[in-house]
């Protein structure tokens, strides 16, 4: 594709990649469309390499959100590795952006993993026992109580949970967006949602 260096600077502010990877994708593509598909897969695939190069994340910050009528409150504790993405603004942004959304949807854990077992359990003793699950062929079964079981805590798992401010992304394909633009595995560690009158 041809293009110039407006065209670059338009694409390093629509995605938040770099100008050189901006230059590769207009080169490697056929159009708009397909340099920012391109430039998002490799931003994908960059906070996969982050996630599993599992270096230690003990840097960051605890941030606060109170709520402008102060009826809600969150106190949560987002790390990475060095404290030179930990002062960024696309982190402190993020962290922003979590406070905001726990305040609002109020999950109750950070990651599926995080449900205690025997609520997964109890659950999943509740979808079997759904008539519906009767029809499901015994070879497709786990698969659809997988599901089942993905779709009943989306709501209460913080990173499967819609962002408030744009519902095509999740909480989690927020995070790795920023894993992505710093280069450093970010991991939202812990949060306290308060709200007044509640215990």
């Amino acid at each position: 594709m041809n293009y110039t260096a407006p065209d670059v600077k338009k694409l390093r502010e629509e995605t938040g990649a770099t100008f050189a990877d901006c230059k590769n994708a207009l080169t490697e593509s056929k159009s708009w469309d397909e340099a920012v598909k391109y430039l998002e897969a490799r931003s994908s695939r960059k906070a996969e390499k982050m996630v599993a190069a599992g270096r230690e994340t003990k840097e960051g910050g605890v941030f606060s959100y109170v709520h402008h009528n102060h009826s809600i409150g969150v106190l949560l504790e987002l790390n990475c590795s060095t404290d030179f993405v930990a002062r960024s603004e696309s982190f402190r942004q993020l962290a922003s952006e979590l406070g905001l959304q726990i305040a609002g949807v109020a999950p109750k854990y950070v990651n599926y993993e995080d449900v205690p077992a025997e609520v997964v359990e109890a659950k999943k003793k509740e979808i079997l026992e759904d008539p519906s699950m009767a029809r499901v062929p015994e070879a497709k079964r786990e698969e659809v109580i997988a599901g089942k079981l993905k779709k009943a805590f989306s709501e209460q798992v913080l990173t499967m949970q819609p962002w408030v401010k744009d519902e095509t992304l999740t909480i989690g394909d927020l995070i790795r967006k920023v894993i992505a633009d710093t280069g450093e595995n970010i991991v939202l560690r812990r949060f306290s949602r308060f709200k007044l009158g509640e215990e």
